[in-house]
């Protein structure tokens, strides 16, 4: 389809690093004693760090010291990460293809940059992505479309030209208003109905997504 970019999310999308987060925000939450705030954890998916923390204030506002929460938090991510970070199966097969088609692809992720920028080197993907975009970078997170542009920006090309793989909701919004042609995959969260009936693609998996589309 002649689309000149690739964009694409990070964690849920090409790390499954989501099922991480949960595992260790529940066990934050049991060694504050706090049960069944799993809903608080969903609502954070999909936005960057000073975003979540207000949806984190207003879901644990009052019930823990939130900056003592935040970096047991931080503590436990760190444990399990240095352990080990995963990848989504087709993350990697997705990436080689597109290397080999010579298809820029950009990282546009809530994460900030050079945390993101680690974790794609750990885990070998990051020669793949001509560029990295985290967000850090631009004044307003998603949903709303800054870091999508900036990363086509990145790229050379039109957002319009680009291909955007997303997992979350507030993520799949962002690039459906950069007007990149999108491709959901939803990872711990299913789409909403009101996200559903924007008529993007929804894919069960990355190489789903790209055969769908005409990446591949």
């Amino acid at each position: 389809m002649g689309f000149q970019g690739v964009l694409f999310d990070m964690d849920g999308l090409l790390l499954d690093t989501e099922k991480q987060y949960l595992g260790t925000f529940i066990a934050t939450c049991a060694k504050f004693g706090l049960r069944d705030k799993e809903k608080v954890f969903y609502d954070c998916i999909g936005l960057r760090l000073a975003d979540s923390t207000k949806v984190l204030e207003k879901g644990l506002g009052g019930l823990v010291d939130l900056n003592a929460f935040l970096t047991t938090w931080d503590e436990t991510i760190i444990a399990e990460r240095a352990a080990h970070i995963p990848v989504k199966p087709m993350a990697p097969v997705l990436l080689q293809a597109l290397k080999e088609r010579d298809i820029l692809c950009a990282v546009a992720t809530s994460t900030g940059t050079e945390k993101a920028k680690h974790h794609l080197e750990q885990t070998g993907l990051l020669p793949y992505v001509h560029t990295v975009i985290g967000g850090d970078q631009v004044e307003n997170g998603k949903p709303a479309p800054d870091i999508y542009l900036k990363a086509a920006e990145a790229l050379g090309v039109a957002a319009a030209a680009c291909v955007a793989f997303e997992d979350s909701d507030p993520g799949t919004l962002a690039a459906i208003r950069s007007g990149a042609k999108v491709v959901q995959v939803p990872d711990l969260k299913q789409p909403s109905p009101k996200i559903r009936a924007m008529g993007h693609i929804i894919a069960k998996d990355l190489m789903e997504g790209a055969r769908t589309v005409g990446l591949l």
